[in-house]
């Protein structure tokens, strides 16, 4: 493993030590909000980060692992498409913006616009788990892979306002009580059966194996499930469009 200390690094610095650096695994201390870590990045490493890490930590990445002993400031997984980032903290906003796979595992709250723009082709099916809650506008403009949130500290509401607004693919899982008032009006809410969870709990149990969460107390709540509530719901934006 490769070893090495942000404080001795001025940001650019930081950057190109790593590109240098050919060992699988790798470990950053004393990280105090140096951004674009791990951005870009195309292989299978394992990157853990102990500290705060900056803007767009782990941004455009297709592969690696990168595990944050910490929190982190906005855009956490930008648009991946592969790979995972396990957060022991929380992170500002947009994080999971337009992801188009990959994982993104949160321990405790997120920041406005999580998951926004997420999109799902074929195999690839994102997912974002947060242990806490979720500020507004949570999966706006969704339009694939899914979003779980389980609020498990019950520190502050569930969600923010506007959650799901323009969605138009992909679940939303919101565990336990939630201010209903905050769903937007183009999203269906329904219960999630027996058949439905089985088809997250895999998720969970993920959830629960990274930040050695005990399964039992993440079920204790029943989950509403979110959805689009009709197909293309801005086709008569577009011209040429017949009802």
């Amino acid at each position: 493993m490769a070893i090495l200390s942000a404080a001795d690094y001025e940001q650019e610095q930081l950057l190109e030590a790593l590109q240098q650096i050919n060992e699988k695994e790798i470990e950053i201390n004393d990280c105090y909000g140096e951004r674009y870590i791990a951005c870009g990045w195309k292989n299978k490493k394992r990157l853990i980060i102990r500290g705060t890490a900056g803007n767009n930590l782990g941004a455009f990445a297709q592969g690696p692992e990168i595990l944050l002993y910490g929190n982190a400031q906005e855009g956490v997984a930008n648009t991946i498409s592969d790979g995972r980032i396990i957060v022991h903290g929380r992170v500002g906003d947009i994080a999971g913006y337009g992801m188009r796979g990959g994982e993104l595992f949160i321990r405790n709250d997120a920041g406005y616009r999580l998951g926004i723009h997420m999109k799902a082709y074929k195999d690839k099916q994102p997912l974002i788990i947060v242990g806490g809650c979720a500020g507004a506008f949570a999966g706006e403009y969704m339009a694939g892979g899914n979003i779980i949130i389980l609020g498990l500290e019950k520190k502050s509401p569930l969600i923010g306002t506007y959650c799901g607004t323009g969605m138009y693919g992909g679940a939303i899982y919101l565990r336990g009580e939630y201010p209903r008032k905050r769903i937007a009006p183009n999203v269906k809410i329904e219960e999630v059966d027996h058949k439905e969870m089985s088809k997250i709990m895999i998720f969970l149990e993920r959830f629960s194996s990274h930040f050695n969460y005990p399964l039992e107390k993440i079920l204790e709540e029943p989950f509403t499930r979110l959805s689009m509530k009709q197909e293309r719901p801005f086709a008569h934006l577009y011209t040429g469009f017949v009802s």
